[in-house]
């Protein structure tokens, strides 16, 4: 048997001690700290029921998680940070195949955008029921306007948009240059009354649409440095940073609303394919759920510079100037991510993949 010297030993000792201390500190500037995911439905939820989650809506004000699941309609999740309910929406109308979801805090109202119009639940966490709100069909994407009440809705032709729509729901057509294409993320930023769409089959990039007019963010537009189709949008409001997870990687934009410039996010993440990205405002993290698309790309547009193992959600420090890319493990790193919401009360990160829903709370964030 080889005998170790002490001064090896010391020596390895030294190694280790370094490397742990070098990985603890990369997570802890990726946003990560010494956290891990943890399944929040696993077998909370009926047997029968799918467990396929396509889209999240977070309710901060009551702790409670919204899931759309396969076609089997919408969950919610009270306490979902500390000990998972898993109950089902029904009541009133049936849904059919639901989309997206957006949830209003100033009326109390959850949102469903499905592929028969949209519909609303009344004070989600009690036993409501679901009322057509009306609206047009195949809606892919919602986005609330808190200062005027209108509800935004993207769809597989266009914007339309819906005032009271707790109340006495009126839809209307955007219209503009985003009319006629499918819209698969809208976000409204409240600071400037700006809502941001990214488009995906016509491949015509990131718009905002402002005071009633669409303008287009991408300058260079029609040529090969266009965005083309984007996935989700997700919007820095302290430092005016907008992302999109696009065809051509995660890519920001410095002023959108003023003199908008795109830049990719860097770090090595441009052949990945990302469905879903979200952002923790207070530690400037951004975060993005990765995907394999599979020929053809359903819904998601092509499958553009597709990596088959860029499974999982990646985290990424400073992303408005020296962004740093850390993929955040766990079992979701094999996962297909379909959506991710961020809680900014708890600190605590969602995420909807093939498997249920999943929770990435970090001491950092705490």
């Amino acid at each position: 048997m080889r005998r170790v010297t002490s001064g090896y030993r010391m020596a390895s000792h030294s190694t280790v001690i370094v490397f742990v201390v070098l990985s603890i500190i990369g997570l802890m500037l990726a946003g990560c700290g010494s956290s891990s995911w943890t399944s929040i439905t696993a077998k909370r939820l009926n047997s029968s029921v799918g467990s396929i989650i396509g889209s999240l809506a977070f309710d901060s004000g009551h702790d409670t998680l919204y899931a759309a699941i396969s076609d089997r309609g919408v969950w919610r999740c009270t306490n979902p940070d500390t000990s998972p309910a898993w109950q089902r929406m029904l009541g009133g109308v049936s849904l059919d195949y639901v989309y997206c979801l957006a949830y209003d805090p100033n009326h109390d109202v959850l949102y469903a955008g499905a592929g028969s119009g949209v519909f609303s639940y009344a004070d989600p966490r009690s036993s409501s029921v679901w009322k057509s709100a009306s609206g047009v069909g195949l809606n892919y994407s919602l986005a609330y306007d808190a200062i005027d009440n209108v509800l935004y809705a993207g769809t597989n032709a266009g914007v339309y948009r819906c005032i009271n729509p707790a109340s006495s729901p009126a839809w209307e057509n955007t219209g503009g240059g985003v009319d006629g294409s499918t819209i698969y993320s809208l976000t409204f930023e409240p600071a400037h009354h700006i809502l941001y769409a990214g488009t995906d089959t016509q491949g015509i990039g990131v718009w905002k649409y402002q005071s009633g007019t669409w303008t287009n963010s991408d300058t260079n537009a029609g040529t090969s440095k266009s965005i083309g189709s984007t996935r989700s949008l997700a919007y820095d409001s302290a430092r005016d940073v907008l992302y999109a997870a696009t065809g051509r990687g995660i890519l920001r934009c410095a002023k959108p609303e003023t003199a908008p410039s795109w830049a990719r996010a860097g770090g090595g993440v441009s052949s990945y394919t990302f469905s879903s990205t979200a952002y923790d405002q207070a530690h400037n993290i951004l975060y993005a759920g990765a995907f394999v698309p599979s020929p053809p790309d359903g819904l998601m547009g092509p499958a553009t510079k597709a990596n088959t193992h860029s499974h999982g959600v990646w985290a990424c420090s400073s992303p408005d100037t020296k962004p740093a890319w850390t993929n955040t493990g766990g079992e979701v790193s094999p996962e297909d991510i379909r959506n991710l919401v961020y809680d900014p009360v708890r600190g605590v990160l969602y995420a909807a993949t093939e498997r249920g829903a999943w929770r990435y709370a970090t001491k950092l964030n705490k």
